[in-house]
């Protein structure tokens, strides 16, 4: 008697179909591109040194270098900063400058000092500066600078000065 008796019905294929499975992959792909910039997160630094000279390692901190660059009647301290911005890459800097007045027809030594104290603040591990003095300064403004520059020795700034 077939009235009561159910016939077994096939079961549904619960396997994800191939259309299926194209679409997901379809929709991550479209999210992935979506969402991901062209920024590097890593560089590697491969410049060569020349014979016989150690390169210099790049600075970890945040002041990535700082330069000074001096006229016989004023100054301007340039450095980068490394940007620490969440969408920023790891080699983004960002170049800042403070402008030193002149005192009369000098630099003005207080207010170099002051700038170059600012820098300090922002990253206290950066060692190394840079003072370009122009073919106009004199040799005693040079060495009042590099002075300023180094710091003192309770109080040192950049001790590792170059002249470029």
């Amino acid at each position: 008697m077939k009235l009561f008796r159910r016939e077994p019905e096939a079961e549904a294929d619960v396997r994800p179909t191939l259309l299926g499975v194209v679409t997901l992959m379809f929709l991550l792909l479209f999210f992935l591109l979506a969402t991901s910039s062209g920024q590097r997160l890593g560089v590697v630094d491969l410049r060569l040194a020349a014979p016989g000279e150690a390169p210099p390692l790049p600075h970890a901190g945040l002041v990535k270098s700082v330069v000074v660059s001096l006229q016989p009647s004023a100054a301007r301290v340039e450095f980068e900063v490394a940007t620490t911005d969440i969408a920023s890459s790891a080699d983004t800097r960002e170049l800042r400058a403070i402008d030193v007045p002149s005192s009369g027809d000098r630099v003005d030594l207080a207010a170099l000092l002051a700038a170059l104290e600012t820098v300090h603040r922002i990253d206290g591990s950066q060692e190394r500066a840079e003072v370009r003095p122009s073919p106009e300064v004199s040799t005693a403004t040079l060495l009042a600078v590099l002075d300023v520059v180094r710091g003192s020795s309770q109080a040192p700034l950049f001790p590792r000065v170059s002249l470029q």
